[in-house]
């Protein structure tokens, strides 16, 4: 990977490539080419170069014709001149970026960065092999997210200006317009459940659960949670100390999970945490409060039922069965066994998207009708009965339903109808300078 390699794989997340290079102005016009002056600020070849680079790996090209080429080199250069006339816009209007926003995003765009190449060990390697240092990279990242954000900033607050606020009849008549670009509904049903998980057979979690203990004892004695992480947890994330990088809890599938992101202070060790996977520890290292984000790691230590435990949760799971069969409400049925913690206290699981589902899952319910339940079903984690309440059919969304989607669709357009006015009247008060 070239030196600027680490460069590109996180300016894929920029919206603008816009003086990306950290080399001083003093040494870069020794060895470098003036492709046009805006204003006063100079557009260098290599900026150019490295907006095309940029976009040939976003789209995962390795090689272009020469003709190609020329014409990404003049659409970036005419990309970079225009971010340059926003950016000289945004000191006629006194906008500037903190300095703590940007940090913000520089250090979000590092902790991806790694994420991506293997986890800290990997990317100060990968460092190494650039010839670069955090330090030097973090200032590189600096230049180009404040450039970003300025222009981001001028455009939301000058064109909005410009185009003013849009009414809902606006709107509506824009959806109508565009009915045939208005995305279906897919297929959704609404269930309830009754899940019945290994851990209800006690041989299935005693031992898990008593390593998990013991691996927090070691943890609160004063171990490293990385270092047992790595030689103890059996999620894919040990490699990386169980670092699972920041994300937000509620994004989380495990509720159980998502509580502990949540409550948890910095640097404090959970109790163990139950899931479909087995018994968890869990830590919380940072917090980003703008976002809401959480930096986290965990343990896991798998929950593996025994063959006795399986064909007693089955045993168990079958006669909930032949109680529905016989009349009993299925709602009080869930009240009492159902140990899904998606669902609500009587096992409701909500609306749920067809297409989602588990393939075997969409055959059960192919054959129900509203009103009917399921037989018993096995799963990774115990086994399942259903009650289809509703379903409903694909069909296109109504207005009501995407408000806020066609909203930004109707941005997107008036945006685009409105960019190249707004970018042709910048070119007329501020002085461009072409030296190709």
């Amino acid at each position: 990977m070239s030196r600027r390699g680490i460069i590109r794989g996180a300016l894929v997340l920029a919206a603008f490539a816009v003086g990306a290079s950290g080399t001083p102005r003093a040494e870069r016009e020794t060895i470098d080419r003036i492709v046009a002056v805006v204003e006063d600020e100079a557009v260098f070849e290599s900026d150019v170069d490295q907006a095309v680079r940029q976009y040939l790996f976003q789209q995962g090209k390795t090689s272009v014709t020469p003709a190609e080429r020329d014409t990404l080199f003049r659409e970036a250069l005419d990309n970079l001149i225009n971010d340059r006339l926003v950016i000289a816009q945004a000191g006629r209007l006194s906008i500037d970026v903190p300095f703590a926003d940007v940090e913000a995003q520089v250090n979000k765009a590092i902790d991806e960065n790694k994420r991506m190449i293997g986890g800290e060990e990997a990317f100060e390697r990968q460092l190494e092999v650039e010839g670069l240092t955090a330090d030097e990279l973090k200032r590189m990242y600096r230049v180009q997210i404040r450039n970003r954000m300025l222009v981001e900033r001028v455009l939301q607050k000058d064109m909005n200006r410009q185009r003013g606020a849009v009414s809902d009849e606006e709107l509506k008549k824009f959806y109508d317009e565009h009915r045939d670009r208005v995305p279906q509904r897919p297929e959704v049903v609404h269930l309830k459940t009754i899940f019945i998980g290994f851990e209800t057979a006690s041989d299935a979690t005693s031992a898990a659960r008593e390593k998990i203990l013991a691996l927090r004892k070691r943890i609160i004695e004063g171990a490293d949670f990385g270092d047992v992480a790595k030689a103890e947890s059996e999620d894919a994330s040990a490699a990386l100390g169980g670092d699972l990088g920041f994300l937000r809890p509620q994004d989380l599938r495990e509720p159980a999970l998502a509580a502990a992101a949540t409550s948890l202070d910095l640097g404090q060790v959970s109790e163990p945490v139950f899931t479909v996977y087995g018994f968890h520890l869990v830590q919380v290292t940072d917090r980003r409060p703008e976002s809401g984000e959480v930096r986290m790691r965990h343990i896991l230590v798998r929950a593996v039922p025994s063959d006795a435990d399986v064909q007693k949760v089955f045993a168990g799971a079958n006669a909930i069965y032949e109680d529905i069969r016989k009349g009993e409400s299925f709602d009080s049925l869930a009240t009492r066994y159902n140990t899904d913690p998606a669902a609500t206290k009587n096992g409701d699981l909500g609306w749920l998207r067809v297409a989602e589902l588990p393939e075997f899952f969409r055959d059960v319910l192919a054959g129900l009708k509203p009103g009917d339940v399921s037989q018993v079903m096995r799963e990774t984690a115990g086994f399942r009965i259903v009650k289809l309440i509703e379903r409903d059919a694909a069909r296109p969304y109504e207005f009501t339903e995407i408000k806020d989607d066609i909203k930004r669709l109707y941005d997107q357009q008036m945006f685009a109808k409105t960019y190249e006015d707004y970018i042709a009247d910048l070119r007329k008060r501020f002085p461009v300078e072409m030296r190709m």
